[in-house]
C-alpha cells in the first residue's frame, strides 16, 4: 500500500463509528488501516471487527490494556505501507486528506508533511464546513526545511506543534532513525517529534486544516483523578530529563531551542504542581526530583526575557519550599 494508517482504540465506542467510517472513505493512495484495540472494555472491539468484515484494508490487533503508546507502536510493527499517518480513535480525518497528503509529499520528496488540522465537540463535516479557526498558523507554509531548523522556528514563534496525528512520515525515515513510543509515560508525542524532527532533511507543510481533533472532556488530560495527575506530572519531569538529553551536542541554535523547550514544559509542570489533585507526599517527590536533576539550571539558560527569568525563579522557589 502507499499508506498505512495508525488508529489506537481504546474505549471509543461513542466515536469509533465516525473515525473509521472517515478512514474507510479515504479515496486515492492504496491504504491499509491499522486499528489497535488496546484491551477495551466497551463496544470498541465488535466494531472494529463489524467494519473490518466489510472492508479488507482493516487490519486488527488485539492486545491487552498496555496504553496508546504500546497501541501505535504495535501498529508501527505491521506496517507496510511507504507513507504512515495517525488517526486516534475518536478524531476523524475529512474526505480526500490522505490523497491531498500523499500528492505534496511525493510530489516534494519529502521525509514528512505537517498536516493542520481544527479541534471540534460534534459533526466534524459540519464544523469542518463552517470554516473553523485552524490549529496551526505560523508554519513555512511554502517551504521545505530541515527538521530541525522547524524545531527552531516552531519554538521561537511558540508553534511547535508536537502531535503525532499532524505528521504524515515516510516510513522509511521512522525506521532508519529506530523510532518508536515511549511506553513509560504520556506526553509521548514530544520524544517522538524531537527524534523525528532530528531525522527529517525534508519537511513540508500543508496548511488546509483537514485533521479534526474531538476536544474529549473525559480524556486523561483532563482529568482530576489524582493518580492521573501524579502521572502527568511525572511525565513532564520525564520529557524535561529527555529534552535535556537530546539538547547535548547540538549547535547553539537547536540546544537553545530545546532548553526553551524545557523552560515551557516546566510550566506545565509548575502549573500542575500548583492547581493539580496532588498529595503533600508526591508533591515533595517530584519537587525533590526537579531539584535533583538541575532543571532551574537548565530553564534559565532558555530564558530570553524577564518574564521567563521570573518564571525560572518561581519554579525554583517554589520546589524548594515543597521539598
Amino acid at each position: 500500500p502507499d499508506v498505512s494508517l495508525i488508529i489506537p482504540v481504546f474505549n471509543n465506542e461513542l466515536y469509533l463509528e465516525e473515525s473509521l467510517s472517515a478512514a474507510r472513505a479515504q479515496e486515492g493512495p492504496s491504504l491499509e488501516i491499522i486499528v489497535i484495540d488496546d484491551g477495551s472494555t466497551d463496544g470498541s472491539l465488535s466494531l472494529i471487527k463489524a467494519h473490518a468484515e466489510r472492508d479488507p484494508r482493516i487490519v486488527v490487533i488485539e492486545q491487552a490494556n498496555q496504553g496508546v503508546s504500546a497501541a501505535r507502536n504495535a501498529g508501527l510493527g505491521r506496517v507496510s505501507g511507504k507513507w504512515v499517518a495517525f488517526l486516534d480513535g475518536d478524531d476523524w480525518i475529512a474526505p480526500g486528506s490522505l490523497a491531498a497528503w500523499h500528492q505534496q509529499a511525493e510530489q516534494g520528496e519529502l521525509d514528512c508533511l505537517l498536516c493542520n488540522g481544527f479541534s471540534f465537540r460534534a459533526e466534524p463535516q459540519a464544523f469542518l464546513d463552517s470554516k473553523p479557526l485552524a490549529i496551526l498558523n505560523r508554519q513555512p507554509w511554502d517551504s521545505i526545511v530541515t527538521g530541525a531548523d522547524w524545531l527552531v522556528q516552531g519554538v521561537i514563534q511558540r508553534e511547535w506543534p508536537h502531535y503525532v496525528w499532524m505528521q504524515f512520515c515516510r516510513h522509511s525515515v521512522i525506521e532508519a532513525a529506530q523510532m518508536r513510543f515511549r511506553r513509560d509515560m504520556i506526553h509521548e508525542d514530544i520524544p517522538w517529534t524531537v527524534q523525528l524532527a532530528l531525522a527529517v532533511k525534508r519537511m513540508g507543510f500543508s496548511q488546509p486544516p483537514r485533521y479534526g481533533y474531538r476536544s474529549n472532556p473525559s480524556s486523561l488530560t483532563q482529568s482530576r483523578d489524582a493518580d492521573k495527575v501524579h502521572h502527568r506530572i511525572a511525565s513532564y519531569l520525564k520529557v524535561a530529563a529527555l529534552l535535556k538529553g537530546f539538547a547535548k551536542g547540538q549547535p547553539d541554535a537547536l540546544r537553545g531551542a530545546l532548553q526553551k523547550q524545557i523552560m515551557r514544559e516546566m510550566g506545565h509542570f509548575l502549573g500542575k504542581m500548583r492547581k493539580g489533585n496532588v498529595s503533600r507526599v508526591h508533591r515533595s517527590e517530584f519537587a525533590a526530583e526537579f531539584l535533583a536533576a538541575g532543571f532551574a539550571g537548565t530553564m534559565l539558560k532558555g530564558c530570553s526575557n524577564y518574564r521567563e527569568l521570573a518564571a525560572t525563579f518561581k519554579a525554583w522557589y517554589m520546589c524548594q519550599i515543597w521539598k
